[in-house]
C-alpha cells in the first residue's frame, strides 16, 4: 500500500474553548470568584475586595461585581503576550526555574495551567480590566464573551468563529482611572452582563470561604502568617461574616494529635489529653510491632493500597502480608482536634456543637487551602464512606473532628488541583496514598483517644461501685432528720422505702452475676458449637464416603480399623468439649468445693488442642498448686478467657516463637499467665478489665472483664505485670492472687 498524500496541520481552536475553560471546568459560580481572588494572592495582594453593584428589584443598573486588589499588577506586555494566551507557561515556568516559584512577599504561587482567569467567563459576558504595575500606566482591557459562544442567541446565519478571529480591545490611560488605591498598583476586574443570579444569603458561602482560605493560628504551626485579607460588599454594604474563630474551640478540644509523615512513611507525633502528653514514632511498613500494637493493618483502605496478601487462604493480618507499593508523595504535617460531643462535661453549648460538626478536616498547600476540603458532607478522608463499609470502630466521626493538613507544591508535587479547582487529581496514586497515610495517622489518634474516653468511663464507673455506700450515707442523713420530728407514720414509711430500696440493690447485684454467668458460658459455647460442627461435618463426610465404599465391597478389614480409630478419636474429642463446658452451666456454679487449679489448667489446654498442637509451645510450670474453694466453673471461665486472648494476640503478633506458660505458685497463692504476643502498653492497663473495652478487630470487650468481676466474688484480684523484670515472657503477663481465706 502506498501513501497517497502527506503533510502537518496544527490545532486551531474555535473561540468556544474560552467557553470550556472557563464555563464547564469551574463547577460553580463561588469557585469562579475564588479562583480571580487566588489571582490576586499570587500577585502579592493583601487586600482585596469583592462588590456585588446594583443588585435588588430596586436597582435599575446592570448588577455588576467587581474584584478589586493592591496586588502587583500587569503591564501591557504581561496583558497581551501572558494574560491573553490560555494555558500559558509563564507561571508553571516560574516555578521550576527554583526560587522564582516565589512571589517577592515569598508566596508560592497558587496557579500553574494558565486558566484560571477564564473563571471570569463562568460570571458574566462583559467584563473590563483594568491593571497597573507601581511604574507603569494604568491599562485597560474589554472582553465581549457573547462573541466566544453564545449558543443560547444562534442565529440562522451564525458562523463560528476561530480563537485567532476575534479581537479584543485595549487601551492604556495615562492618567488612572480605577487604580487609585494607596499603594498606586493593582487590578480591577468589572463584570456584567451576569450568567447566575445573585442573592444577598449566597455571599455567607462565598465569606466563609475566603474567611478560610488561610489557616488559622494554631500554637504550633509559624507558617501560617499570611497578610490576605478579603472584604466582600453588597451594594455598598460591608458584610462581616457570622462565623466564630477556630482558636475559639481549637483550646478546648480534650484530644489533641500533631505530626508529620515523612515520604519513607514514617509518623512523627506527638498526642495530647489534659496533662498526659506521648510523643512517638512509627513506620507504617518497617515496625510490624507498632503496626500490629495500632493495627493499622487492620484498615481496609490502607491494606488494599500499600499491602498484598501472601498466602491468599489465610486471613489478612500481620505475617501474611508484605508491602506491596510505598508512598509516591512527600512529607506533610497535620494538627488534628477530637471533641466528644456526646460528653456534657465537656461544657459544649448547642451553638459550639453546631460550629464544630460544620467543619471538618481542611487541607492547605503552601498556606492556601485547597476547595472543596473542610466543606460539611466533603468526606475525602473517606471517613464515613469506611465507618460504614469497615468497622466504625477504627474511624472518627467528622462530626468529632478538626483538623488542618498542610502540603507544599515542593514536596507533594503529584497533589495537584483538579481541572475544575474542586480536589485533587489521583496522579500516579498519589491521592490515594495521601488520604490512606492520614487515615493511619488518624487511627493511632483515635487508639489514644479511646483509651482516655475509656479511663474517663472508668473513673466514673468505679465511683458507682460504691452507690450502695452511698445510699447508705445517704439514708442515715434522712433518718437523722426525720427522727427530729415526733411523726411515727413518716419515720416507717422511711424505714420501709429503705429496705425497698435495699432489696431492689441486692436483686440488682444477683442478677447482673447472673448475666454475666450466661455471657462466659455463651462464649465458650460458641467456641465449642463452632469446633464441634466442624468435626461432624468432616466425620459426616468421611462415613459417606464408607458407606459407599461398603456398597461396593471395597471394605477391606484394616479401612473398617481405621474408620473406627477415627471415629473412636472424634467422640473422645466431643467428650472432652462437654466435660469443659459443663462446670460453666449454673446448676454446677452451685457446687462449691477445694479446686485444683493445676486440674483446671490441664483441662484448658486440652480444649483448646486444636489451636495449641503443634503451634504453639504451651508450658504449665507448678511450684504448688493452688486450692480455691469455690466452684469449677468460675476458674475455669477466667482461664478460658485467659488462654483465648493469648492465643488471638500471639497470632497477630508471629515476630516471637509462638508461647503460652502458666506459673502456677500455690507458696504464695498466686499463678501468672504469660504469652510472647505483643503485650499490653502500660498506658491501658487501667482499662482492659473495663465493659465493653477490646482491642479485637471484632472483639466484645467482656472476656477480662467478667474475668475480674468473677474473681471478685471470691476476694481474688487479677492485674497486669507491667515491670521487665517480673514477666514470665516479653508479651502479656496476668497475676490472679487469691486471698489466703477466700470467702465461700
Amino acid at each position: 500500500m502506498a501513501v497517497t498524500d502527506s503533510g502537518s496541520v496544527p490545532f486551531q481552536a474555535y473561540a468556544r474553548l474560552i467557553s470550556v475553560l472557563g464555563d464547564q471546568l469551574i463547577s460553580d459560580k463561588w469557585v469562579g470568584v475564588i479562583e480571580l481572588v487566588k489571582n490576586s494572592y499570587d500577585a502579592d495582594a493583601e487586600k482585596v475586595t469583592v462588590s456585588f453593584i446594583n443588585f435588588g428589584e430596586d436597582k435599575k443598573d446592570a448588577p455588576t461585581i467587581i474584584i478589586e486588589d493592591d496586588g502587583n499588577g500587569m503591564t501591557l506586555d504581561t496583558v497581551l503576550d501572558v494574560w491573553m494566551k490560555p494555558a500559558t507557561p509563564n507561571k508553571l515556568n516560574q516555578k521550576k526555574s527554583g526560587n522564582s516559584r516565589l512571589t517577592k512577599k515569598g508566596r508560592v504561587m497558587q496557579g500553574d495551567k494558565g486558566v484560571g482567569r477564564f473563571a471570569i467567563y463562568k460570571l458574566g459576558n462583559q467584563v473590563s480590566l483594568f491593571t497597573k504595575t507601581k511604574s507603569d500606566e494604568e491599562v485597560k482591557l474589554t472582553l465581549n464573551f457573547h462573541e466566544y459562544a453564545d449558543d443560547e442567541f444562534v442565529e440562522s446565519d451564525h458562523k463560528d468563529k476561530f480563537l485567532d478571529e476575534i479581537l479584543n480591545d485595549w487601551e492604556v490611560n495615562d492618567t488612572p482611572i480605577h487604580i487609585k488605591n494607596e499603594k498606586g498598583h493593582g487590578t480591577k476586574i468589572i463584570i456584567t452582563d451576569l450568567k447566575d443570579e445573585w442573592k444577598e444569603r449566597d455571599l455567607t458561602k462565598l465569606m466563609n470561604a475566603f474567611y478560610r482560605m488561610t489557616p488559622p493560628k494554631l500554637p504550633s504551626y509559624a507558617g501560617n502568617d499570611v497578610l490576605f485579607e478579603v472584604s466582600v460588599f453588597w451594594n455598598s454594604l460591608l458584610k462581616v461574616p457570622k462565623t466564630k474563630e477556630f482558636t475559639e474551640f481549637l483550646d478546648r478540644a480534650p484530644f489533641y494529635f500533631e505530626g508529620i509523615i515523612e515520604n519513607n512513611g514514617t509518623l512523627n507525633y506527638s498526642y495530647r489529653h489534659n496533662t498526659k502528653k506521648v510523643d512517638g514514632s512509627i513506620n507504617f511498613f518497617d515496625d510490624d510491632y507498632q503496626i500490629s500494637d495500632h493495627q493499622i493493618w487492620n484498615l481496609k483502605f490502607f491494606r488494599e493500597n500499600f499491602l498484598e496478601v501472601i498466602d491468599s487462604e489465610k486471613p489478612a493480618k500481620i505475617g501474611n502480608l508484605k508491602v506491596s507499593h510505598r508512598p509516591t508523595i512527600g512529607q506533610f504535617i497535620f494538627f488534628f482536634y477530637a471533641f466528644d460531643l456526646n460528653n456534657p462535661s465537656e461544657g459544649l453549648s448547642g451553638d459550639d456543637k453546631a460550629f464544630i460538626k460544620e467543619h471538618s478536616v481542611y487541607l492547605f498547600r503552601d498556606n492556601v487551602r485547597v476547595f472543596p476540603f473542610g466543606e460539611r458532607g466533603v468526606d475525602w478522608l473517606l471517613l464515613s464512606k469506611y465507618r460504614a463499609e469497615d468497622r466504625a470502630g477504627n474511624y472518627f466521626s467528622y462530626n468529632d473532628l478538626l483538623g488542618f493538613i498542610f502540603i507544599t507544591q515542593e514536596e507533594n508535587s503529584n497533589l495537584r488541583d483538579a481541572a475544575d479547582r474542586e480536589g485533587l487529581m489521583n496522579i500516579k496514586g498519589a491521592y490515594d496514598d495521601f488520604v490512606a497515610l492520614n487515615q493511619a495517622a488518624l487511627k493511632v489518634m483515635k487508639d489514644f483517644v479511646d483509651v482516655d474516653k475509656e479511663k474517663g468511663r472508668l473513673k466514673k464507673t468505679n465511683a458507682q461501685k460504691t452507690l450502695s455506700k452511698q445510699f447508705e450515707d445517704a439514708f442515715d442523713q434522712l433518718r437523722k432528720k426525720i427522727l427530729e420530728f415526733e411523726d411515727k407514720d413518716l419515720i416507717t414509711k422511711s424505714q420501709n422505702l429503705f429496705v425497698a430500696t435495699n432489696n431492689l440493690i441486692v436483686k440488682t447485684k444477683e442478677e447482673l452475676k447472673i448475666t454475666q454467668d450466661l455471657a462466659g458460658t455463651g462464649m465458650a459455647v460458641e467456641k465449642a458449637t463452632h469446633d464441634t460442627m466442624s468435626l461432624l461435618k468432616r466425620l459426616k463426610e468421611n462415613t459417606e464416603d464408607f458407606v459407599n465404599k461398603f456398597d461396593k465391597n471395597e471394605i477391606l478389614p484394616k479401612d473398617l480399623k481405621d474408620f473406627l480409630l477415627e471415629l473412636e478419636e472424634n467422640l473422645e474429642f466431643l467428650y472432652q468439649e462437654l466435660q469443659v463446658l459443663q462446670p460453666l452451666f449454673r446448676v454446677a456454679r452451685k457446687v462449691t468445693k477445694d479446686v485444683s487449679v493445676q486440674n483446671v489448667a490441664e483441662r484448658v489446654v486440652k480444649y483448646f488442642r486444636k489451636e495449641l498442637v503443634g503451634k504453639f509451645k504451651v508450658e504449665i510450670e507448678v511450684y504448688q498448686d493452688v486450692i480455691v474453694k469455690t466452684n469449677t466453673g468460675l476458674i475455669l471461665q477466667v482461664l478460658l478467657n485467659l488462654m483465648d486472648n493469648a492465643i488471638y494476640w500471639v497470632n497477630e503478633f508471629p515476630k516471637n516463637d509462638k508461647q503460652i506458660k502458666l506459673v502456677i505458685d500455690g507458696y504464695n497463692n498466686r499463678f501468672i499467665f504469660s504469652d510472647s504476643g505483643p503485650g499490653i502498653n502500660e498506658d491501658i492497663t487501667d482499662i482492659v478489665f473495663s465493659e465493653f473495652y477490646s482491642r479485637k478487630e471484632e472483639g466484645r470487650g467482656l472476656g477480662l472483664y467478667i474475668a475480674k468481676e468473677l474473681l471478685d466474688r471470691i476476694d481474688a484480684e487479677i492485674s497486669i505485670i507491667t515491670e521487665e523484670k517480673f514477666k514470665v515472657l516479653p508479651g502479656a503477663n496476668f497475676i490472679v492472687q487469691f486471698k489466703t481465706q477466700p470467702k465461700e
